[in-house]
């Protein structure tokens, strides 16, 4: 990082998928440029955020390796418009003296309630019904036995923070019971939230949902795992809000198929599309091809108000290094 330059320039991602409205918003009366920009690659990156001193990347569609971090030789920050930065080399940026920043506090009401709508469209068989009447047909099967109640039966969650917390509380105005697995979460912690807490194991064994809420890191990577859906009931469903790495997913197709387990309602995945262009890009998996799984394409977080919080708080958090100070969710500490 090199000292103060006039303009500055700062890129935005996600050029073509939103305006600059929020973001000219934010950097009235400081002497600015904004640079819209699409990202699919990391070539990309270190091709159109050369020179600039600032980044907000609001889709987070290639990671920030350590090549693209030393290719910003200008940077001061990176606010991610999320929560996760697991596609940041958050080190080498502290390293290099780059601020690394997030969004901490946008989407928990948005997630926990995507959380529950997968959930339920799983269990009242959603998909099916909505698309045989789609089709013109009247497909009122009575006789089903893959058809329950949410009222008595048993929510696991995986993780236990803000957003867990906001599902178990919709889970249980169902009527559901609620167990967490969460090393680093006490047991007086969840009672307080009327959770009652169990080590990982038992949790696939007694839960008729699993609910995957942990941030991914190196040990939670690939947490359900052929063993884990060995342990699941057969009509249990998982759901994942959180993040595509914790399942590996062609362990997951195995289970479906085999109705290890009784089916998936997915938002994340392994690979997911940068979704930055105006044109649609394709997505590809043996998940689309099963009838009991449930997809959406990573859009648990958005609303009109999440979308416009997380921009104008990762905004202001660029504003505040560009003005001189540190910004107010820093997820490094630049050397």
């Amino acid at each position: 990082m090199t000292g103060t330059h006039s303009p500055r320039t700062v890129a935005v991602t996600a050029g073509s998928a939103f305006d600059l409205r929020i973001e000219q918003d934010v950097f009235e009366g400081l002497d600015v440029t904004l640079r819209p920009v699409d990202i699919e690659t990391t070539d990309d990156l270190k091709r159109e955020l050369a020179g600039v001193d600032a980044v907000i990347d609001r889709l987070l569609a290639a990671p920030y390796t350590s090549a693209v971090i030393d290719a910003l030789d200008r940077c001061e920050v990176i606010a991610r418009c999320g929560i996760g930065v697991d596609g940041i080399d958050t080190e080498r940026a502290a390293d290099r003296g780059i601020y690394v920043s997030n969004v901490p506090v946008y989407c928990q009401d948005e997630v926990s309630e995507h959380t529950l709508l997968l959930l339920l469209a799983l269990e009242r068989n959603l998909t099916a019904y909505d698309s045989a009447m789609h089709d013109g047909k009247w497909t009122q099967d009575v006789t089903t036995t893959q058809v329950h109640r949410l009222r008595g039966q048993t929510l696991g969650l995986v993780g236990f923070g803000t957003i867990a917390r906001l599902v178990a509380e919709k889970a249980q105005a169902f009527g559901m019971d609620v167990v967490a697995s969460d090393p680093y979460i006490d047991a007086e912690e969840m009672v307080r939230a009327d959770v009652e807490k169990v080590e990982f194991e038992e949790l696939l064994a007694v839960a008729d949902a699993v609910s995957l809420h942990a941030p991914l890191v190196e040990e939670t990577r690939g947490t359900m795992d052929a063993e884990a859906f060995e342990r699941m009931k057969e009509s249990a469903f998982l759901v994942n809000v959180a993040r595509g790495g914790l399942v590996i997913e062609d362990d997951l197709v195995a289970a479906l198929r085999a109705d290890d387990i009784a089916g998936a309602g997915l938002d994340v995945f392994q690979t997911e599309p940068s979704g930055q262009t105006d044109a649609l890009p394709a997505f590809e998996s043996p998940l689309c091809d099963l009838d009991n799984t449930v997809l959406t394409p990573h859009v648990a977080w958005f609303s009109q108000e999440a979308n416009d919080q997380r921009r104008r708080t990762a905004a202001r958090d660029v504003r505040r290094v560009l003005e001189g100070t540190p910004p107010e969710n820093p997820v490094n500490d630049p050397r």
